[in-house]
């Protein structure tokens, strides 16, 4: 499937994230994964993006005062502590390589572990089902503000 032929679609985004929130705390593995799969259908490019401004934003609740290493270290154990038993292939370096994603920061590919599209976004959907209960505000409040954030870059004209 071509990236032109995907959905970005901001109503199927919010219900496959809201699918996969909902799957990870009822404990339903298959829930999980087909909206993980229905999430790597999106356009990569627009989840990623979204993803990126709902985790950076729940990370500013959460962290007013500015984030430090100890911090993010904290999220990464606290996320991999309370990841499923049944999510396969819990990799620590794909919930770094997520959450460091999201702040905009990017290793160099020799130092990025190689790991399909699917995999970074389950990822990083245990690491928003994490940050987002941690707020104790509801997901459909912080995904309209990442969609409002996505909305207002696409706004602002690049120089």
């Amino acid at each position: 499937m071509s990236s032109s032929s995907r959905t970005t679609d901001p109503a199927v985004l919010t219900r496959t994230l809201t699918s996969a929130v909902r799957a990870l705390a009822a404990d339903d593995g298959g829930a999980f994964e087909d909206a993980g799969a229905a999430l790597a259908a999106f356009d990569a490019e627009a989840a990623r993006t979204v993803l990126g401004w709902l985790l950076r934003g729940a990370l500013e609740e959460l962290h007013p005062d500015g984030l430090d290493a100890d911090d993010l270290r904290a999220v990464v154990e606290r996320c991999a502590r309370s990841a499923p038993a049944w999510f396969t292939g819990l990799d620590p370096h794909l919930l770094v390589l997520a959450l460091t994603g999201a702040l905009g920061e990017h290793p160099e590919v020799a130092e990025t572990p190689r790991a399909p599209h699917e995999a970074v976004l389950r990822h990083a959907l245990l690491l928003v089902a994490d940050l987002v209960a941690a707020t104790r505000r509801p997901l459909s409040r912080h995904v309209e503000a990442a969609l409002a954030e996505v909305r207002r870059a696409e706004t602002v004209e690049m120089p």
